[in-house]
């Protein structure tokens, strides 16, 4: 009797791309990808690995769940094998958890979603990690420098942010906007603002940013695009205003939709720029005026007098007879 095993196949395909310049590193994508499903429902997304290290690399496949961070540096916390209280890593599967990659090869890999059927309306998040290994170690040059989706060591992450459809705690507000000073001295400016998530779900907030002068004129518009905040956490978030010759009071209003019910918070914050090098200038320039024309003045009145017609220091003129 003859016994065989058929060997997994996978439907990811490869391909090369010409020309690839070595940058001694990988690049996965995409970054986030966000989904809308029904209980029961299953859907495949596409991630993307491209290998750019010079040499053949193995890449590896592994899931993890992620939070919302406490630390204003860190937006979100991968937590190994660790659940999350919004946990996905049971309903989420890469075609593959391994594979090999020769340089300027790029692999397209199927990630499958499956949510139960009895699964209730809320947020799951869960993360695909890809790390790399050197087929031939002795070869391999340095393995840093990743360049697109959350970066964590050695590992890239593509995240994947999963909505139940149906009716979920939606609730989270602008808490702060503030500039890094009250008085610039050029027209950079730092403008903070900090969106706190109070609901059960995940947020995209979006907005404007208005700059306007001491008449009430707007100067400069920026936009907020949209950005993730998770449930039970607060985003901190800045830009940097850099415009030529500002001078003087200006107030920076923040207008941010909450990401829902179309509800729009509004703050304001007021600051001053005095670019002292101009100011200096100009009153420098002001007071040479102000002493050129005292020196003008008192060289008239020293050297010409007007009285009844008559020059100061003019011979006098004989009476008329």
């Amino acid at each position: 009797m003859l016994l065989s095993s058929a060997a997994p196949v996978h439907a990811y395909d490869v391909q090369q791309i010409p020309e690839t310049p070595v940058f001694n590193d990988f690049v996965v994508g995409p970054g986030k990808t966000e989904i809308k499903l029904d209980a029961g429902q299953t859907v495949t997304k596409t991630m993307v690995v491209t290998n750019r290290y010079g040499v053949d690399m193995r890449f590896n496949f592994k899931v993890e769940d992620f939070t919302g961070s406490s630390k204003s540096n860190e937006v979100i916390r991968l937590l190994g094998d660790e659940k999350g209280p919004y946990s996905l890593k049971d309903f989420i599967k890469p075609e593959t958890d391994s594979l090999i990659l020769k340089h300027g090869e790029r692999a397209r890999v199927q990630v499958t979603i499956s949510i139960p059927k009895d699964a209730t309306p809320a947020g799951l998040y869960g993360a695909v990690i890809v790390t790399t290994e050197p087929v031939n170690p002795a070869i391999t040059g340095d393995e840093s420098g990743v360049q697109s989706g959350i970066t964590v060591e050695s590992r890239i992450a593509s995240l994947y942010f999963v909505r139940i459809n149906g009716d979920v705690f939606e609730e989270g507000s602008l808490t702060s906007f503030a500039s890094d000073a009250k008085y610039y001295k050029n027209g950079t400016i730092k403008l903070t603002y900090d969106y706190k998530n109070t609901g059960s779900i995940y947020l995209a907030p979006y907005g404007v940013l208005e700059i306007t002068n001491l008449y009430g004129t707007k100067v400069d518009e920026l936009s907020i695009r949209p950005y993730f905040v998770m449930p039970g956490s607060t985003r901190s978030e800045w830009v940097t205003l850099s415009r030529d010759l500002m001078i003087g009071r200006y107030k920076a209003t923040i207008k941010l939709n909450r990401g829902y019910g179309d509800t729009v918070d509004v703050q304001s914050v007021v600051f001053w720029v005095l670019p002292w090098k101009i100011i200096a200038g100009f009153f420098g320039g002001l007071a040479i005026l102000i002493i050129l024309w005292n020196l003008i003045v008192r060289w008239f009145k020293n050297n010409f007098e007007y009285k009844g017609g008559k020059k100061k220091n003019a011979p006098p003129t004989a009476p008329m007879k």
